[in-house]
């Protein structure tokens, strides 16, 4: 299986302030967790490969292997992301691009490692270029727009988790991502429907059941904001993110 780099607005959820008159939102950032990037192993298509006869011949064995070689570059650089080594992932996925300039996902997580490295910049100039080669790529669209949220450029991050769903309406990460940008905006009934469509196709997904829970606080609905923190709580000590679950019970008191 070929791993690759999931991204979303994560590690930061809206929590409830409270003052003498009235409650107010603003963004919580809970420790351990790194804002806006979850380093997930996952699947990932393998790229087309010719077909080969029943008895391939030499250059046709030369072809694979030269393929199964740059596989094992790519997922050695993406491997080097999970382990914190941005660097070198740079340098592997640096190699995979020489070799096969068009290999879009390589762009996509030499970006991530450069977000890794605190350099946003070089981040969306490699999802720009992910994009010229592939202008469907929902999955670079949702990147960038990360990247743009984070920089505080909202609009532009909406826009760009816009055209991710247009591409794939069953991208979870652009749902919550969207909904996360149009929270900090202040929409939040829109912001409330991107949480219920991500939830509708990622059961699992903690963040989302919490700031949809912060949301309904945020109308009023303690009954229903408790219960979505709670299942937030489930899902972070179900998935190890011990960070995640005790700020989420910490949430929970407030509301209650």
């Amino acid at each position: 299986m070929i791993s690759f780099i999931r991204m979303i607005l994560r590690g930061e959820f809206l929590a409830l302030n409270h003052s003498e008159n009235n409650r107010v939102m603003k963004p919580i950032k809970i420790s351990g967790i790194i804002i806006g990037m979850t380093l997930i192993i996952g699947g990932l298509l393998l790229p087309v490969r010719p077909t080969l006869a029943n008895t391939p011949n030499k250059q046709q064995q030369a072809v694979s292997t030269k393929e199964n070689d740059l596989q094992k570059l790519y997922e050695q650089g993406v491997n080097k992301i999970v382990l914190g080594d941005y660097q070198g992932a740079i340098s592997d996925l640096g190699r995979v691009i020489v070799l096969n300039p068009e290999y879009v996902e390589a762009y996509c997580n030499r970006g991530m490692a450069h977000i890794g490295l605190g350099n946003p910049e070089k981040a969306i100039a490699d999802f720009n270029l992910a994009l010229q080669i592939s202008p469907d790529h929902a999955d670079a669209y949702n990147r960038r727009g990360v990247t743009l949220a984070q920089q505080g450029n909202l609009n532009q991050a909406l826009a760009d988790f816009d055209q991710a769903i247009s591409f794939d309406s069953n991208f979870a990460d652009a749902y919550y991502n969207r909904g996360k940008a149009r929270t900090e905006l202040g929409n939040y009934q829109g912001a409330m429907s991107d949480y219920n469509l991500a939830i509708k196709l990622d059961p699992n997904l903690a963040e989302a059941y919490g700031n949809r829970g912060f949301i309904h606080a945020h109308w009023g609905n303690s009954q229903k904001a408790l219960k979505d923190l709670q299942q937030a709580a489930k899902l972070f000590l179900d998935a190890g993110n011990i960070a995640g679950y005790q700020q989420t019970l910490l949430y929970i008191q407030m509301i209650k």
